[in-house]
């Protein structure tokens, strides 16, 4: 009997044990298949939003002129205003008025930033104005767009929201995987979307996922 148990013994402390490096990586992947969450942005996450402004600049898409420093220093003000006073600041026949503005993040726990999106309306408008959303380029072609734009419909429940955006790229693939309805294009190929108010969630987050 005492020499079974010391074999039993002997067997279990030669079980070699896990090593930091795979306990690691198992932590990883546990995080990778967590949902992701949208959150509101931080000052240090305006930064990856001007990246991919500049990048959509580059590709026709942005929805602001970035040609100089001045001009990127004055969206970056802008959006510093949203994170800590929740107002964007929109041009309006020459002068500048307050409108609602929230950025906010896609973002697996502590994890680093999926993508962002922004979004503002006037105090006398129902609609939110989805001035514009990115997915980081490492984490694009995973359905993040979808899921980044779901997220943001949860998020603002009980308003519709709009946008217009060219008919290129993979925005408005994800714009229609996240419900929005495309309404009608102009002659220079922009088109209009919308999501309506009332939806069904469990529907379109499967069709988005």
């Amino acid at each position: 009997m005492l020499a079974t148990l010391k074999r039993w013994m002997g067997a279990a402390s030669a079980q070699p044990s896990e090593s930091p490096a795979s306990a690691a990586a198992e932590e990883k992947a546990a995080n990778e298949e967590a949902a992701p969450a949208l959150v509101p942005a931080a000052p240090d996450d305006i930064a990856l939003l001007l990246k991919a402004a500049e990048r959509a600049e580059v590709e026709g898409l942005s929805p602001w002129v970035l040609r100089d420093e001045a001009r990127l220093e004055t969206l970056r003000r802008s959006l510093e205003f949203v994170v800590h006073r929740g107002l964007w600041l929109q041009r309006e026949s020459g002068t500048v008025a307050h409108w609602q503005g929230r950025l906010l993040a896609l973002r697996h726990g502590e994890g680093p930033v999926l993508g962002m999106v922004l979004v503002c309306r006037r105090d006398d408008e129902a609609a939110w104005q989805l001035r514009f959303f990115f997915i980081a380029p490492e984490w694009q072609g995973r359905g993040h767009g979808a899921r980044l734009l779901l997220a943001a419909r949860r998020e603002l429940k009980g308003t519709p929201l709009q946008t217009r955006l060219p008919l290129v790229g993979g925005a408005p693939a994800s714009l229609e995987a996240a419900g929005f309805r495309r309404m009608h294009m102009d002659a220079a190929g922009v088109a209009s979307f919308e999501a309506p108010a009332q939806w069904n969630d469990q529907r379109e987050r499967t069709s988005g996922a």
